[in-house]
């Protein structure tokens, strides 16, 4: 892959993770106008791990307090309420994983996906209600953990989902949103070492072009993360559910 595939492969990465508007759509669509969907998977994995690497840094006061605070006999414990959150997204992960690849992963689903989930995440915006992060419970968890399971289908957004799931149980946009970045760590980390072992840590590129991944990634998912946090109490998610729509029309029409 080329020096300009491998940047811009990565910037979709970094800018669309933590937007509500899929990364994995964008990175199919991507993949699917330059026609290099074989090499695509090594440098999917390491998108993924420098966005990773840029919310535990970006939160890495929260994250340190979670370790110190951590109890793993308080079902409550924001610790075990994250690791709750994730585990049906991996349950559902391990099964579906085949065959989301073969049926799911087209742009007839993309199309689909962003258009049924935008409206959602504008009609569940309107159930926010003033709880914070820190009244989050072992049961929101699991309710947050089933929304999140649906991001398994390209086009529906991790990051939207969850959103959603928090505005279902009444959490502030900005308690959402953190919500939302706190889960995509365990997430992402899943998904980052089992799909290297899925691959058996074979990389067809060099190690060169995946530090330039894992560096582009990062940079652009931090300035995404500040500046996403920063301006949603005054744009809100409209923008986004906008851009899913113009997004599929674009693929109905082209």
């Amino acid at each position: 892959m080329d020096f300009v595939n491998i940047i811009l492969l990565s910037l979709i990465q970094g800018i669309t993770e933590f937007l509500p508007i899929s990364s994995s759509a964008h990175l199919i669509i991507f993949s699917e106008i330059f026609n290099n969907s074989k090499q695509d998977i090594t440098i999917d994995v390491f998108a993924h791990f420098g966005t990773l690497l840029a919310v535990v840094w970006y939160f890495r006061e929260e994250l340190i307090k979670i370790l110190r605070t951590y109890k793993i006999n308080e079902v409550n414990n924001l610790g075990n309420c994250l690791i709750l959150g994730t585990l049906p997204i991996l349950v559902f992960g391990f099964f579906l994983r085949d065959f989301i690849e073969v049926n799911l992963r087209n742009q007839n689903v993309i199309i689909f996906s962003m258009i049924f989930f935008g409206i959602l995440l504008i009609i569940f915006e309107y159930l926010r209600g003033v709880r914070s992060l820190n009244e989050l419970t072992w049961k929101d968890s699991v309710v947050l953990g089933l929304f999140q399971t649906f991001a398994l289908v390209p086009g529906a957004s991790r990051s939207a989902l969850v959103i959603m799931g928090a505005f279902y149980l009444g959490f502030r946009r900005v308690d959402a949103l953190k919500i939302s970045f706190l889960l995509a760590i365990p997430t992402l980390a899943i998904i980052f070492f089992g799909e290297n072992y899925l691959i058996n840590f074979n990389y067809k590129i060099k190690i060169s072009e995946l530090l330039l991944v894992i560096l582009f990634s990062f940079m652009t998912a931090i300035i995404t993360i500040h500046y996403f946090l920063k301006l949603i109490n005054k744009i809100g998610l409209l923008p986004f559910v906008i851009y899913r729509f113009l997004l599929a029309g674009i693929l109905i029409f082209v």
